[in-house]
């Protein structure tokens, strides 16, 4: 397989790679119906095959120049990782401006870039086992490779990560196994190769495409055992797909060198020439003029419905952006030959990696010793709040803390978000608005803020009579308003089913409605088997990330989420009692339970519809109304639970999802004018 008609081939996979990407925001069967476009559908599922036969050719190439090369393995990663991690940087800090511009500060910056930490994997274990070649390096390259898909499967990586990458040893070994020459027996026998190949990818694609279905109809309840199926079937298939394409590139004749090569060989050469930088830059312009930039809920730059203009868009861009950023590399390419200390220095990457891991640990002890000891200082602080607005309630057994405040004829019960570590803190500045009026409590969740944790599973009815059983508790049994914010609104339906007696009215804050248990679900899943296997395993990584940031104190840098919540409301003074509920209770058990069950528990209310008795206010913030978060029309699914217009509505506020911690005399003012209405 010659060198030159694998860079054609590869530049073509390149763009059909972004193909892929473009299919996944436009076609794929998981995006809402609002902005799900017909068009790319085919290229949905291949993407696994097209960066399989990138590894493929990193393998091939590998072995040959080891084997006609003097002296190749010297200075090899230096070589081999200079460059890619050049690009990588560039294209990193293109993204890290973007997503600074855009408020989504989020790890890994660009999503895309699974395909370089493998590669760098791939070449250090290729490094390690065949520096000094022997019997053994194959079977321990396939072990390293081995371990770390383990690793990426324990991290809860996508399939991708470890589908495509065995590809790297049939490469290595189809260079090690090459026959030279051509013969018609040989072409005859490279037929045969072809069609067996492409006969194996085809029926391996074809079930792993069905599996779900199958799974679904064998009624097996493990989904673990149908996924690693999955996986298997992918890894054989995309060999296939790449020994395919192989047969047919080392079948071909190879071409006299042309000066003047015709235009097709000549865009196949340019695109062939900067693979890695139309790879890393393009999935920024996928992202800007998609239906949302980087998550379900940040607008994009330009969001460009019509899939043909999208897709020229997308690749005008990234081609030019890929060409400057290869003239680029070329010009520091230059200056690294003609600069000895700037080489000197890029080329000690032994240094530098230890020098860059000192400091890490230096500076992660030294933080780390200074924020535990801040945490120990806080302490005084997070028991002077207890001490002066916590009270407890007993509920089976456990504390629910809560706050309460004010006189009135109504009691307003006022329920975080299932991000709120401390409802009865960071909701305190809105009750301070109410206490005149009204009876207001605030409710700690069992697990969150001085609430103490149970066991016990967040389902929706799990929820509801906590909140019944502690408005009970507490003498709280009549004219009750219930204020929910974000998830808790689930809770609340279900409360409203269960314990109608006594409420008055409901008043959802940028309310989470049944229907968008449906958007997590649906597409992305095919069984509630899988959605709770995968939710199960996912949970388990973001807790186990979590202790490591809290162990480290880097969990600190989280903070910023919530700082808003303490803009003009007063609450300076106990920012530290917040740092330290984050640290308590963020992303631990009772809030991955809560997330894990988030589907389940919107299922037990789906449908719900308000009592056409019943008064009610859905308050929406014009952030959601305007961007659509998660791709789903947050007023359009009001409407559907709304049953009589003359007592339930819709009120619109000035402001982010944030709004009720940080403008919480907006809130209280639509709660007044609710209040009213109520009693007209």
């Amino acid at each position: 397989m010659s060198k030159k008609k694998s860079k054609y081939v590869l530049g073509v996979f390149a763009i059909l790679i972004m193909m892929h990407h473009l299919s996944q925001k436009t076609s794929a069967s998981w995006l809402p119906s609002t902005v799900r476009r017909p068009g790319l559908e085919l290229f949905v599922p291949i993407g696994y095959l097209l960066v399989a036969f990138f590894f493929f050719c990193s393998g091939y190439g590998l072995i040959k120049s080891v084997r006609t090369k003097e002296d190749y393995m010297k200075g090899f990663l230096i070589r081999r990782l200079n460059r890619i991690l050049f690009v990588f940087i560039i294209t990193q800090i293109i993204y890290l401006v973007f997503r600074t511009l855009y408020s989504v500060i989020e790890l890994p910056l660009n999503p895309y870039n699974w395909f370089i930490y493998t590669i760098v994997i791939l070449y250090i274990g290729f490094y390690l086992f065949f520096r000094k070649e022997n019997k053994y390096s194959f079977i321990l390259m396939s072990v390293w490779l081995l371990g770390y898909s383990i690793i990426c499967y324990l991290l809860v990586k996508g399939n991708w990560w470890i589908n495509a990458s065995p590809a790297f040893l049939v490469g290595i070994f189809m260079a090690d196994h090459e026959e030279g020459g051509e013969t018609e027996n040989k072409k005859g026998k490279k037929t045969v190769k072809i069609i067996i190949s492409a006969v194996i990818f085809m029926v391996c694609f074809v079930i792993t495409e069905l599996a779900n279905k199958i799974y679904l109809l064998l009624n097996m309840k493990n989904y673990g055992i149908i996924n690693l199926m999955i996986v298997i079937l992918q890894v054989i298939g995309s060999s296939a797909f790449c020994l395919a394409i192989y047969y047919i590139l080392a079948g071909m004749k190879e071409e006299k060198e042309r000066y003047n090569l015709p235009l097709p060989q000549l865009v196949l050469s340019f695109f062939g020439g900067m693979t890695l930088e139309f790879y890393l830059i393009h999935g920024l312009f996928v992202q800007l003029f998609s239906h949302h930039f980087m998550n379900d809920s940040t607008p994009p730059v330009c969001y460009i419905k019509n899939v043909f203009l999208y897709v020229i868009v997308v690749f005008a861009l990234s081609t030019v952006s890929a060409f400057a950023i290869k003239k680029f590399e070329d010009l520091i390419e230059m200056f690294y030959e003609k600069s000895d200390i700037f080489r000197n220095f890029c080329d000690d990457q032994k240094r530098n990696a230890l020098i860059v891991i000192a400091l890490f640990i230096v500076v992660t002890a030294a933080y780390s010793t200074y924020r535990h000891k801040l945490s120990k200082d806080n302490e005084e602080l997070v028991n002077k709040y207890q001490d002066e607005f916590i009270s407890y309630v007993d509920v089976n057994g456990s504390k629910v803390a809560t706050y309460m405040a004010g006189a009135g004829d109504y009691t307003i019960v006022l329920l975080g978000a299932d991000s709120d570590c401390c409802p009865t803190l960071s909701l305190k500045p809105l009750a301070d608005n109410l206490v005149d009026t009204y009876q207001v409590m605030i409710i700690d969740l069992p697990g969150r803020g001085y609430s103490e944790d149970t066991e016990d599973e967040r389902t929706s009815d799990y929820m509801a009579d906590v909140i019944h059983e502690t408005l009970e508790k507490a003498g709280k049994t009549e004219n009750i308003i219930l204020v929910p914010n974000q998830l808790s609104s689930i809770y609340c339906y279900r409360f409203l089913e269960k314990y109608p007696e006594g409420v008055a009215g409901f008043v959802g804050v940028d309310a989470v409605f049944p229907a968008l248990g449906k958007r997590f679900f649906e597409g992305n899943f095919n069984s509630v088997e899988e959605y709770r296997w995968y939710m199960k395993r996912l949970s388990r990584l973001y807790g186990f990330n979590q202790k490591f940031m809290t162990f480290t104190s880097y969990v600190r840098f989280q903070m910023p989420l919530f700082e808003s919540m303490f803009y003009g409301s007063g609450l300076k003074e106990y920012y530290p009692v917040m740092q330290e509920m984050f640290i308590r209770n963020y992303m631990h058990e009772a809030h991955l339970s809560e997330q894990a069950n988030v589907y389940d528990n919107c299922m037990v209310v789906d449908g719900y519809k308000l009592p056409d008795d019943f008064h009610a206010m859905f308050i929406l913030d014009n952030y959601i109304k305007s961007t659509d978060i998660y791709g789903e029309n947050w007023m359009s699914q009001y409407n559907k639970m709304i049953s009589n217009k003359e007592l339930q509505s819709i009120a619109l506020v000035d402001g982010n999802p944030y709004v009720i911690y940080y403008n919480p005399g907006i809130i209280s003012k639509k709660i007044d004018d609710f209040v009213g209405e109520l009693e007209k």
